[in-house]
């Protein structure tokens, strides 16, 4: 990765929380409409079509809360580095990289909600309604992998993409967090200064990591 490390802005929470917010969901859009030429038939691409769609909305929403893209053009080709450095080789692991992804983001901001100021909130109050969580093209998104992979008797290649992908999103977690105190600052209330905020932030992230990890197992994955 080539991003500059070593000169943190002093943009507001706001701008940076949405310019990540952004970058993750125009990245999302970008795997998932890529992963068009893998799909196997004409469901799995109408399935790609609705899932986009979602991811659609939330990028438009996020966009509102942006007043310049100076964070932004920080933060797009940081989190645009996972789709470069692990991309999906198959329709399976099209299917896997979203569900990895957003249950990733929805179990972090699930720990940290209740410490949101309401600017750094979606319209509807909560994020769970708002990345799909049991509604919408996600249950047949989800649906259609879980068939996918008990089928497979060999199941190594998508627990190695599943660990590259983890390892890669927590690489850049890390050092946005270590870049941007005052948002790390925001998610965890600690007050303490930039370490404090820091453990927490870890602390918080283990426990994803745990819960992704059970998942995985549930897949029948080696996490």
């Amino acid at each position: 990765m080539s991003i500059d490390d070593t000169n943190p802005d002093d943009s507001s929470v706001v701008t940076i929380f949405w310019s990540v917010a952004a970058s993750c969901a125009l990245h999302g859009f970008s795997a998932t409409v890529s992963g068009m030429v893998l799909a196997p038939g004409l469901s799995e691409r109408f399935l790609i079509v609705d899932r986009s769609a979602e991811i659609q909305q939330i990028l438009a929403e996020a966009r509102t809360h942006l007043t310049d893209r100076t964070v932004l053009v920080e933060t797009e080709p940081l989190i645009g580095s996972v789709e470069e450095y692990v991309p999906s080789r198959s329709w399976s692991q099209v299917l896997l990289r979203d569900h990895i992804v957003v249950d990733l983001i929805a179990d972090f901001l699930d720990r940290v909600e209740p410490n949101l100021a309401p600017e750094l909130r979606p319209a509807c109050g909560s994020f769970g309604p708002w990345l799909g969580r049991g509604t919408g093209s996600r249950v047949r998104w989800d649906a259609v992998m879980r068939h996918i992979i008990a089928g497979q008797r060999d199941k190594s290649a998508e627990s190695l993409f599943a660990r590259r992908l983890v390892g890669e999103v927590l690489s850049v977690a890390q050092r946005l967090f270590a870049r941007h105190q005052a948002l790390t600052a925001a998610l965890t209330k600690a007050g303490g200064g930039e370490f404090d905020d820091l453990d927490l932030i870890n602390e918080v992230m283990a426990g994803v990591l745990n819960v992704h990890d059970e998942r995985m197992i549930d897949l029948g994955l080696e996490p």
